[in-house]
């Protein structure tokens, strides 16, 4: 993945950020009340690390950090201001050194020990008569990384209910991160179970963050548990860190929890947040110094003997008075690395400590390098560190105007922001939106402090990092060797990570599945030419306007600015830029949806030309052509009216008129089509200068009240935005069905049942293709008897019994190591619309209650193609022309003989193989008749490609993908054309259902590939090739018969990959031929079904090059 252009453009693109955020500090997670956030500490409330206090005192007056009032007024420790002429605290001992207690205590972390007893870490405490850990700037211990190894972005799931800057988990910019760590779940006091941060979170965005690997399946996920609200003084939940780590019973149950937990979402770690063990000010316990490495361990044990590879972090403060309670160096053998909370350094808290209601940076570079100097200390080495950032700003109000720069005096925090409505803090969009709005700003850039400031509105002060100061603190973190990044918080709002503006949502190229094909009807898949001299669209898309970017100079130049393109099959038109000149609010009108924003605009045009706004911004709006008909049988009520039994309510309006307004009526769900629309919501308030819909939404309605009484200022209107569903628009014809009959199974060429299994009755295939259901066919899950025909002699064996795709207790099981699927969830289709090929993984909770299937990712039939080819020299092969070479083998050929006599042949005791499968013998759903197969090279490869006790390469998928895929790998069509000619004479005479199994087959074909060349797939692809190259390496060593055979192998398996994808490709063209010829255009003309199915071949046809079959290391 390219995490790119200058710090991923500044970490994540920063001319678009949007952190929508309630709070934030050295500290993770939102507050009940922002107020506590005075309430801190005061060792937190000073600047980093620095001591600021009073060290004098007197009579009545005793020193307020709790050492000796010495004779002369001064605090300290030993006989000097502990002896005669003391007046408080005289029985005091020093933090360390000879006048501690014990004598010749050390300071946590290894910081300095004064000369007088302090800790500390400054030139005070580390020269001159320094007791102890005498070095004031240590360097980093050997060991480093690079800080844009791992990306991590912390998501805010309360952003999810938003009414301003609403973010849901999808719109995550994921292909700019590595890591996504979901902020915050809690953890239940009584049972130690994880579950939502509070009642108003909803359980499903667990699984809509988990889905974001749909877009980026290389993203590692991991679920942060705490924040500061959860240690909150006066919660319930304080003393739960606390009371787990202290109980080994406690911890043990917690990891089980967390465990249970990753695996039902699919998540990939565990991020412990916990704010702050040992802290009194916390609620800390001195106890928790030690028991929190010790909780960390047991998280550790318990994914190892789980067998899976999970990982762990924590977060760690850059504050002094908090890290001093982590005893790193324990903590750090038990995780893969250590977040880094170096920002919000300074705020409105600072009026109540000694550095007083100045202004400074709520980040500073030095100070942040001071902070990193704790951990070099007890040798945490930066390899072990993501160095943070955060994506927002600290504002004050200044008690002066005239005197801005850093130092100057503050009255109190700034003006709440539009969106954040938080005192003394600003979101970065709403940093954004003050410089957008106001041109004249000039920002300080103070670049030893790597931050920037800025004063607006007369008072108001505001310091923020953006792509120059995020740049100087990466350039600092890539000198010392941090191995990593974290982002508070990832809520982005844009991306210019490229030469194109991505005006949909964000596509990875690493993507495993594509959106779904009515993502382009609703402008997804448009983008923004930011290459000024490329005045063409590419391939397969259409120009629908330009933004004049300042560089045309009236609407006759054709050949200036950005062009907008949209793929021609968009559906969109009438387009046209929408916002006055001066101060701009461009809005899309309902029905339309926004493809690009900007401040000059550009054609077509509406009335403003391409005259730059002064503030605010135009927007570029396209209408839908699927619209009107995506909301046939939605409406608005009359005034006080409701929606009728069988509709849904999905938004209201409200009226002045009457005091309540308007209902948006639409069918219900059980009207046996999905509602379509969700999550409709009002967009706007106070000016209404946020009242644009998500790239992912259509506008269905403007108010100037929308759902409230409160109306926008000025002319402006709110939005009513809501999320379409594709699946609205499918009508009756549909691909959703199984050819292969309801019990899912349909017949294949693997040969009759082993000896002592049982048989039932399912569908038969007649020389090797659908021909029609008959009686007699053998369960899927079943050993099946292989015959391989040479010239003298047919050679014989059984393929492995695995779990069929009803055993799900036992496909789905955990810790059973071999025996255990990689992945647990399924393949299944996205959409009816048949021209849709997306599958996607989902996971345990969403499966469908029947026809799914236990699948080798390399099929059963893989095997004999290649003995086969073993024996004649000849490479598998479908000649897509008339003229074609017969490849074969640059290999030596086995001999008919040895393969014979070495197929079956007991590996030697001194081969020493390792175990191909767990032995399950004798467990509850495993068939009696199962055993361990023999060490043979025909037993352990069979069990290779999948059995009851080796699990690791099998996968659950819909049963007529299944069985297509089965079909390709046997270089056989999924409809033979006899049994095509037939349906084309049914589907011809009104037959609906003979159409739509030839569109669901062509369908499925083009959804094998689409989940063979998945990245999630691909995990399971990569171990299982690996495992049936190592078995058959063991016989190429170990049985003097088998000599050779690795060789051929090696040319086989490139060789099978363009055989399945030709004979995908000849498949294709032929269904395509048979149907063009025999439903001509005039024949299907006003017949909706031949309409659909001609539609659908031509479709198919002209997506011919996606079938691929990629090898792993060669995918995007």
């Amino acid at each position: 993945m390219r995490l790119s252009l200058a710090l991923l453009t500044g970490l994540a693109s920063l001319a678009g950020l949007g952190l929508a955020s309630q709070d934030h500090g050295p500290h993770h997670g939102p507050r009940k009340r922002f107020s506590a956030l005075e309430g801190r500490s005061r060792y937190l409330q000073e600047s980093q690390l620095v001591r600021r206090e009073d060290y004098t005192c007197g009579p009545g007056r005793p020193c307020n950090n709790g050492a000796c009032c010495g004779e002369s007024g001064n605090c300290g420790y030993g006989p000097t201001y502990c002896g005669n002429g003391c007046t408080s605290n005289c029985n005091a001992h020093a933090e360390c050194g000879q006048y501690s207690d014990p004598p010749d205590v050390k300071c946590p972390l290894n910081t300095c020990c004064s000369e007088f007893g302090f800790c500390g870490t400054t030139k005070e405490f580390c020269t001159g008569k320094c007791q102890s850990n005498c070095v004031e700037h240590p360097k980093p211990p050997a060991g480093s990384g690079s800080p844009l190894s791992k990306v991590i972005g912390y998501y805010e799931a309360w952003n999810d209910r938003s009414k301003c800057h609403q973010t849901s988990a999808k719109d995550l910019p994921v292909d700019a991160l590595t890591h996504l760590n979901y902020a915050f779940a809690y953890i239940d006091p009584g049972s130690f179970e994880i579950t939502t941060m509070d009642s108003a979170t909803p359980e499903r965005i667990f699984q809509d963050v988990a889905d974001l690997k749909k877009t980026n399946p290389s993203l590692q996920i991991y679920v942060s548990l705490g924040g500061w609200t959860f240690s909150d003084n006066g919660t319930e939940t304080q003393p739960v860190f606390g009371n787990i780590a202290r109980s080994a019973a406690n911890r043990q149950t917690f990891a089980i929890n967390v465990l249970k937990f990753l695996n039902t979402y699919g998540y990939d770690g565990v991020d412990v947040d916990w704010e702050y063990p040992g802290a009194p000010d916390r609620g800390g316990h001195a106890d928790e110094v030690a028991t929190f490495p010790l909780l960390l361990q047991t998280l550790r044990q318990t994914f190892d003997a789980a067998g899976q590879e999970l990982g762990i972090t924590f977060t760690a403060p850059s504050s002094y008075w908090y890290l001093r309670w982590f005893d790193l160096p324990k903590l750090a053998r038990w995780a893969d690395w250590i977040n880094l909370m170096s920002y919000d350094l300074h705020g409105v808290w600072d009026s109540t400590n000694p550095i007083g209601s100045i202004v400074q940076g709520h980040t500073n570079l030095t100070e942040i390098q001071l902070a990193a100097e704790l951990f070099w200390r007890v040798g945490i080495p930066p390899s072990k560190l993501a160095l943070g950032f955060g994506f927002y700003g600290r504002a004050f109000t200044l008690a002066d105007s005239s005197c801005t720069r850093p130092g100057c005096a503050f009255s109190g925090g700034a003006k709440p922001g539009v969106c954040t409505g938080t005192s003394g803090y600003l979101a970065y969009y709403e940093v954004r939106d003050i410089l957008d709005k106001n041109k004249g700003l000039e920002p300080v850039y103070d670049k030893d402090a790597a931050v920037k400031y800025m004063t607006f509105d007369r008072d108001q002060w505001i310091s923020y990092d953006d792509a120059d100061t995020f740049a100087d603190k990466m350039s600092w973190a890539r000198t010392v060797g941090f191995s990593g990044s974290l982002i508070w918080a990832s809520d982005l709002g844009k991306s210019a990570l490229t030469g194109k503006k991505t005006v949909g949502s964000l596509q990875s190229k690493q993507s495993a599945v594509k959106a779904a094909e009515v993502a382009a009807t609703f402008g997804d898949k448009c983008y923004v030419e930011e290459n000024e001299h490329r005045q063409m669209c590419e391939a397969g898309y259409v120009q629908m306007g330009r933004d004049a970017a300042g560089k045309c100079s009236d609407s006759k130049d054709t050949q200036c600015g950005y062009i907008v393109c949209c793929p021609k099959s968009s559906g969109l038109g009438h387009c046209t830029w929408r916002g006055s000149g001066g101060d701009c609010n461009g809005q899309c009108h309902g029905g339309e949806v926004k493809l690009a924003g900007s401040s000059w605009g550009g054609w077509p045009g509406e009335s403003s030309g391409a005259k730059r706004c002064s503030r605010g911004g135009k927007a570029f709006c396209c209408r839908a052509d699927r619209f009107d008909r995506l909301l046939e049988g939605c409406r608005w009520t009359e005034f006080r009216g409701t929606c009728r039994p069988d509709e849904q309510k999905v938004a209201h309006a409200f009226s002045d008129e009457d005091g309540r307004g308007q209902q948006y009526c639409c069918r219900a769900t059980g009207s046996g089509r999905p509602a379509p629309v969700s999550n409709c919501h009002w967009v706007g308030q106070g000016d209404c200068a946020d009242n644009t819909c998500a790239r992912t939404e259509i506008t269905v309605a403007t108010s100037s009240t929308g759902g409230s009484f409160n109306s926008c200022n000025w002319w402006r209107k709110k939005s009513l935005c809501c999320t379409p569903d594709g699946d609205a628009l499918v009508d009756e014809y549909k691909c959703g069905g199984d050819p292969c009959g309801e019990d899912g199974y349909c017949e294949d060429d693997l040969g009759p049942v082993a000896g002592g299994w049982g048989r039932r009755s399912v569908a038969v295939a007649v020389g090797g293709e659908l021909h029609g259901r008959q009686a007699g066919g053998a369960r899927p899950g079943l050993p099946r008897t292989q015959r391989l025909q040479m010239v003298a002699k047919t050679l014989v064996w059984n393929s492995a019994p695995y779990p069929p795709g009803d055993q799900r207790q036992w496909l789905l099981r955990l810790g059973g190591g071999l025996a255990e699927m990689a992945l647990k969830g399924a393949f299944m289709k996205d959409s009816l619309r048949c021209q849709s090929v997306v599958l996607s993984f989902h996971k345990i909770a969403d499966l469908a209650s029947k026809g799914l299937q236990a699948e080798h990712f390399f099929e059963i039939q893989m095997i004999k193609q290649f003995l086969k080819t073993a024996i004649t020299g000849v490479l598998p092969n479908v000649p897509l022309s008339a003229v074609s070479v017969t490849p074969l083998l640059s290999a030596a050929r086995l001999l008919e003989d040895n393969l014979y006599d070495g197929w079956h042949k007991l590996y030697p005791s001194s081969a020493n193989l390792p175990p191909i499968v767990a032995n399950v013998q004798g467990l509850t759903g495993v068939p009696s008749q199962w055993a361990p197969p023999p060490n043979t090279p025909a037993g352990r490869i069979m069990s290779a490609v999948g059995d009851w006790g080796n699990m690791k390469n099998l996968l659950l998928v819909q049963g007529h993908i299944n069985w297509v895929k089965g079909q390709l790998f046997s270089l056989q069509n999924p409809i033979a054309p006899a049994t095509l000619q037939k349906s084309i004479k049914k589907a011809l005479g009104g037959a609906v259902a003979q159409a739509q199994h030839i569109s669901t087959t062509l369908q499925s074909v083009f959804a094998v590939f689409s989940y063979m060349n998945d990245a999630y797939a691909e995990i399971t692809e990569r171990e299982a090739l690996q495992q049936l190259t190592d078995e058959i390496t063991h016989m190429d060593r170990h049985i003097p018969e088998l000599q050779g055979i690795r060789d051929i192998w090696l040319e086989f398996v490139p060789a099978m990959r363009t055989a399945v994808a030709n004979k995908a490709v000849s498949f294709v063209r032929m269904v395509h031929t048979t149907v063009s010829a025999q439903v001509p255009a005039a024949v299907a003309a006003g017949v909706p079904h031949l309409e659909e199915l001609r539609s659908d071949v031509d479709f198919f046809l002209k997506n011919i090059d996606k079938l691929t079959w990629q090898a792993g290391n060669n995918r995007d």
